[in-house]
């Protein structure tokens, strides 16, 4: 095996065990779809998950997931800087992306139902931060970027002050 295709291997089990859609994960790597299902079949013991991947619009479907997607993004946009719009570099993205997950365990509260983004909604988006079709924008009372996209059902502002304004009602 040559040195780049054990690196493609090893970066596929890395988003594989992770939970990466194996679409997202073939399109990465350029291994075989098939190989990599039966890669997840072994990690897990599991069929890989199917389906089509949503937009960062289907993920932004709340306020609470807006915000979630929103800490996710400034962690990305702060690991990346402004490669972000140039492309997905997966070491900046995995590293925004554990950081995440550490301060998601952090602020959530214990016995809650919420369930911090994953993986794959993490590379959907970076790559629409990428492509333009989600963006920042700051607000203008508390002063912290949160994440929109184009078509978003979410109203076009702050999801943390909204969030913070029905925990006081």
């Amino acid at each position: 095996m040559k040195l780049a295709a054990f690196h493609q291997f090893e970066t596929a089990v890395a988003l594989l065990q992770r939970g990466m859609h194996v679409s997202i994960v073939s399109h990465i790597t350029r291994i075989n779809p098939k190989s990599l299902r039966s890669l997840v079949h072994e990690i897990h013991g599991k069929r890989p998950a199917s389906g089509q991947i949503t937009s960062t619009s289907g993920i932004l479907r709340t306020r609470a997931a807006q915000a979630s997607a929103s800490v996710f993004a400034v962690l990305y946009r702060a690991s990346a800087g402004s490669g972000i719009f140039e492309g997905i570099e997966l070491t900046n993205l995995l590293a925004a992306y554990d950081r995440y997950l550490v301060l998601a365990g952090e602020i959530t509260p214990p016995n809650t139902q919420r369930i911090p983004i994953d993986i794959t909604q993490a590379w959907v988006i970076a790559r629409d931060i990428q492509t333009g079709a989600a963006y920042f924008q700051a607000c203008h009372h508390c002063h912290i970027d949160y994440l929109l996209a184009d078509d978003s059902r979410t109203p076009p502002s702050c999801p943390i002050c909204a969030l913070n304004k029905q925990g006081a009602a």
